[in-house]
């Protein structure tokens, strides 16, 4: 079966996602993260492009990234053959490295933005290896101290535009893990009808979304559409939790 399209947006952000083959350990040790590091950099001059946010685990790596000219596919498969060929020379191994197929789902608004900042600078805590502000692999601290790779201004400045109070602001926005499970369901692929209905909750800011049925058309059809601007959450899945046709997009 031959492979969806990826569905991109000239200009848009995307949250990406790149896993080892089989979820193997990528990274054995610091040299080989403080490789991958470069390579980002370098492939991120050489596409004239923006990263927002990054994170290194042992198996996998989260990269928020501005993608100007389509060049995500590029970007991705410079990182990951570059890297994967001086991984396997270092390691003496043959074979791939990483899965097939990297993941990337479009950031559509600020609030999505944020909040996978957030679920990817917490990766580390989440996962029990040490304090969000302790590890080394992120670019936490690019945010708090200087910037090497990622391009901060845009975002502390959603925060306040008085660059020391937006570092504040932003320290305290990350350490607030009152909503991380919220914020790890923006980062998933696809989502149970649970997570669905929280996440359309969210963004409508409504107790029970069963009322959406019962708007008048235009009203319904403005909030349908914002769900539709969600990646993982797909038309069938809206139908089904909003009680309402299969038909909808039609009717639209």
């Amino acid at each position: 079966m031959p492979r969806a399209k990826r569905h991109l947006v000239n200009g848009g952000i995307y949250h990406i996602l790149i896993r080892g083959v089989n979820k193997q350990i990528i990274f054995n040790d610091d040299k080989d993260r403080q490789m991958f590091i470069r390579m980002m950099n370098y492939c991120k001059k050489k596409y004239d492009c923006k990263i927002y946010a990054y994170c290194l685990m042992n198996n996998h790596v989260h990269i928020l990234f501005e993608d100007k000219e389509f060049m995500i596919s590029d970007f991705m498969h410079d990182i990951a053959y570059i890297y994967a060929e001086n991984f396997n020379k270092k390691y003496n191994r043959v074979g791939h490295l990483f899965q097939d197929r990297f993941k990337s789902i479009h950031v559509y608004n600020d609030n999505y933005l944020l909040r996978l900042i957030r679920y990817i600078h917490r990766n580390p805590e989440k996962a029990g290896i040490c304090k969000t502000e302790e590890y080394k692999w992120s670019s936490y601290k690019e945010y708090v101290y200087l910037p090497k790779i990622i391009e901060r201004e845009n975002i502390l400045n959603k925060f306040h535009s008085d660059e020391k109070i937006a570092i504040t602001k932003f320290k305290e926005f990350i350490a607030d893990n009152s909503q991380e499970d919220l914020d790890s369901i923006y980062a998933k692929e696809k989502l149970k009808d649970e997570e669905a209905i929280q996440l359309i909750k969210n963004i409508t800011n409504l107790e029970e979304i069963s009322v959406i049925k019962n708007y008048k058309k235009e009203k319904r059809n403005e909030i349908i559409n914002e769900i539709l601007k969600i990646n993982n959450i797909n038309a069938t899945q809206i139908a089904r939790i909003l009680e309402i046709s299969r038909n909808f997009k039609n009717r639209m």
